[in-house]
């Protein structure tokens, strides 16, 4: 799976959890306005404690996310939590998660999942010039959301992933250089009969990086190797997607004026053991972020990207998905925000005619009703259409929402 650099870098916060509801990625680059009230958490001597639980309800007229269109209702419980030790040399942040979905209808049981998800990160000071980071994460994601996951037959289940990271940089304010290695964990518990562990594979990336920092921010170059290895208990002759690959780009982190965001772009060359997969030339991917802020109360975001996802489909080397977003943020009053806005998304099947266009619009409705207490209202709807006859369980719409209510310390 190809990583932007936004995860390369390392970010030194992990963010709690906005929402129990399935929102887009893209919706989720989308700022909380500044004048809403954050929650301020407790400190523990030299610790930060910051945590909420959140409890929903969902009504949905399309469980699966596909052309059977059954509808039913849910309820959703979100735990998060995050521990902060931050001194002179060191920084430490710790995060624990859980999220689970109960279905009133039995007929949907499979749809019914706990994924829970733990994340160590640490950055060192080892010098005056020089940093370490490294990242751990234990992290259990829900499957079905997306059409690159229905395409390749998961319609429900949980994706385990287990990432040791490591950055070494040096530093001296002006020009910044680093070395990653990373190694990827993962397996798939999905219904789907001989499709369970079909995508159950180890990644490991090794990433070269060097820029400078300008007036408005800083930008990079970077390079590196990626070699994939499936592990399948019941289908020995998947060990022929095994894969290696090279990979060169550019990135950008600015700020100007009321104008911020990121940008990174990268092409790679994968190579596949088997014959009957073409190999992957010179493909691109990548991710862009252009964020306005006009003032405390409203804020404007443009995003778009481009990823990479793992197929089990035969003779195709991946799945290509782009995406773009566009929305805002907006304070109505001190205790009530807004965010909303529509996106698209077309998944295309490397090697084949494939191709599934969704248009989406996520809305989300936020009231702080006490320094504790939050209530808020989210709404996701889209329309999903295939450019091929034969993909008649693709074309599906949706609506879901979500009410829910947040107790934060």
């Amino acid at each position: 799976m190809k990583t932007t650099l936004k995860v390369i870098c390392a970010p030194l916060l992990v963010c709690l959890a906005q929402s129990v509801s399935a929102q887009s990625i893209l919706f989720e680059d989308l700022p909380v306005p500044g004048s809403f009230p954050e929650p301020e958490g407790m400190s523990l001597g030299s610790l930060q404690l910051n945590a909420d639980v959140m409890a929903g309800l969902m009504k949905t007229n399309n469980v699966y996310r596909d052309a059977s269109h059954l509808d039913s209702d849910a309820t959703q419980l979100a735990l998060s939590s995050t521990l902060t030790s931050s001194g002179e040399r060191h920084l430490l942040i710790g995060t624990l998660e859980h999220y689970s979905q109960d279905f009133q209808d039995s007929a949907y049981q499979d749809m019914d999942l706990d994924a829970t998800t733990g994340t160590v990160f640490g950055r060192f000071v080892t010098s005056e010039l020089t940093n370490l980071r490294v990242l751990l994460i234990n992290e259990e994601d829900i499957l079905g959301k997306t059409q690159s996951e229905q395409l390749n037959s998961f319609t429900s289940g949980v994706e385990t992933n287990q990432r040791v990271e490591v950055i070494f940089e040096i530093d001296n304010s002006r020009y910044f250089a680093n070395v990653m290695g990373r190694n990827d964990k993962v397996d798939s518990e999905t219904e789907s009969g001989f499709q369970s562990d079909a995508l159950n594979r180890s990644e490991r990336d090794y990433i070269a990086l060097g820029g400078r920092y300008f007036s408005w921010g800083r930008a990079f170059l970077f390079g590196g190797t990626q070699t994939l290895k499936y592990e399948s208990r019941s289908d020995p002759t998947l060990a022929q997607r095994n894969s290696n690959e090279n990979r060169y780009g550019i990135g950008a982190e600015y700020e100007v004026g009321k104008f911020s965001g990121d940008l990174d772009i990268f092409r790679f060359t994968q190579r596949f053991k088997s014959a009957t997969i073409p190999d992957i030339k010179n493909a691109w991917v990548g991710s862009g972020r252009l964020n306005y802020a006009a003032s405390d109360n409203f804020t404007l975001v443009l995003s778009a990207d481009r990823r990479f996802h793992e197929t089990n489909i035969p003779n195709s080397g991946g799945i290509f998905m782009e995406n773009i977003f566009f929305g805002g943020a907006w304070s109505l009053t001190p205790n009530l925000y807004l965010r909303a806005g529509p996106s698209f998304s077309r998944t295309e099947l490397e090697n084949t005619p494939v191709v599934i266009d969704r248009y989406e619009l996520d809305v989300e409705l936020a009231w702080q009703m006490s320094s504790h207490f939050e209530l808020l209202l989210t709404t996701n709807v889209f329309a999903q259409e295939p450019t091929s006859s034969f993909l008649t369980s693709f074309k599906a719409q949706q609506g879901n929402s979500v009410l829910s209510i947040r107790y934060s310390l």
